[in-house]
């Protein structure tokens, strides 16, 4: 199977090439950096030994941020090389990253554009994350003889269940990794029962992860500015923001004064959410034209990217999104980071693993009348905030006990 699936990535590549012009023109690519995308590299290869990390998207690159930092800092004569396959997550690391650390689009699965990144960059260790796994990548960089890693590795029960149905494929594709780490028993079970010797578990990689980055000044000029209750709605989807608007015209009767911050995970989609609130007869001020909410505004609406720091650290509670639809929920740990006490609904299946941990102070709701609950709850009694948040931060404190036997790890294969 896996010998078709090379041939067919071979076969297609005149296809690949219309479809990555095509994602051009939708803004899903960086036309300056698209020959990257073909394997080609836009900087030249720094002296010594090179490490590759590759987190797909936003999650997995915000993720390994401190990682980053503290290999930097414990061995600043290795060079780190971090790909990813998003605009989105480009941006966000042009910001986040240390200036030292070269950000570079993954190339797509095609051999002779991975073979042309490899021959440049020739790292001396390969790390993976989560559950990104590119067959032809894969067997490209295990040919070289280079030690290869998948880091906080996830496998949830339904692609067990695909991978149980293509065991031969899934037992080729893990046994290119010489170490698989995972924070998940479950994972580790899976992955076990699909012939992986190769697994070990570790500290979550999220729960170590730096906070989002917060401007103090504009915080503390937000607060004096901003002295209403408030209910943050965050990273929301289609077919949320139709419940959240619901479930805040009700609680609105009980509170008149309350202010919806309302942030969808894809700002792309804020003129849609705009008639939305239109349709409802609620005055919007919008972030993205530097609008501040007055006494007149029902609604802010968060439609620029990069904020949720600023949102976690204003608001006292959340409403996390992903959750109510089947999208697999977010992060929840990001918001507790920031004190920021966290309601989500019940589809939260890709995160399971954090959410089992953060149990004792998370509130999941099933519906939106269950919202309505847990909102009114937070509204009616604020005394409960601290000790919650006080319980959060000491779950998160020791869930990174063990971060540095990660590095230690790493540093073992790059000898």
């Amino acid at each position: 199977m896996l010998r078709l699936y090379r041939f067919i990535a071979q076969f297609l590549t005149p296809l690949l090439k219309a479809h990555l012009k095509r994602r051009l023109k939708q803004g899903k690519e960086d036309p300056t950096r698209l020959y990257e995308r073909f394997g080609g590299a836009s900087l030249p290869r720094p002296q010594g030994k090179l490490l590759w990390i590759h987190a797909a998207s936003v999650g997995e690159s915000v993720s390994v941020l401190q990682l980053i930092k503290d290999l930097r800092h414990k061995h600043p004569d290795i060079s780190i090389l971090l790909t990813t396959g998003t605009v989105t997550s480009a941006r966000l690391m042009a910001q986040r990253l240390p200036p030292e650390v070269i950000h570079h689009y993954i190339p797509l699965d095609v051999p002779q554009w991975i073979n042309r990144f490899l021959n440049h960059w020739q790292p001396n260790e390969v790390i993976f994350l989560e559950s990104e796994l590119w067959p032809n990548i894969l067997q490209a960089v295990k040919k070289r003889s280079i030690p290869l890693m998948l880091l906080n590795a996830s496998l949830s029960e339904k692609s067990y269940r695909r991978w149980r149905l293509a065991r031969s494929v899934a037992t080729e594709i893990f046994s290119y990794f010489d170490r698989i780490l995972t924070p998940s028993l479950d994972t580790a079970i899976r992955l076990k029962g699909l012939s992986v010797e190769t697994v070990e578990l570790t500290t979550n990689l999220k729960f170590t992860a730096t906070s989002l980055p917060v401007n103090q000044e504009e915080l503390a000029r937000l607060q004096r500015q901003i002295t209403r209750p408030l209910f943050a709605a965050v990273s929301t989807h289609s077919g949320e923001e139709e419940k959240i608007i619901q479930a805040y015209l009700i609680l609105k009767q009980k509170y008149p004064e309350l202010l919806l911050i309302l942030a969808p995970r894809h700002p792309s989609r804020a003129e849609e959410i705009l008639k939305m609130l239109e349709e409802t007869g609620l005055a919007t001020a919008r972030r993205s034209l530097e609008e501040i909410p007055t006494p007149k505004h029902h609604v802010w609406l968060i439609d620029t990217i990069g904020d949720l720091g600023l949102i976690y650290s204003l608001a006292p509670f959340c409403f996390l999104g992903g959750s109510l639809v089947p999208i697999g929920g977010h992060n929840a740990i990001e918001p507790f980071a920031l004190n920021c006490l966290v309601i989500q609904g019940n589809q939260t299946f890709k995160s399971n693993h954090i959410n089992l941990i953060l149990a004792p102070v998370l509130v999941t709701v099933n519906t939106a009348e269950d919202l309505v609950a847990a909102v009114d709850t937070y509204l009616q009694h604020p005394e409960k905030f601290l000790p919650l948040q006080q319980q959060a931060q000491a779950i998160l404190t020791e869930q990174r006990q063990g971060f540095h036997e990660i590095i230690d790890k790493i540093m073992e294969s790059m000898q």
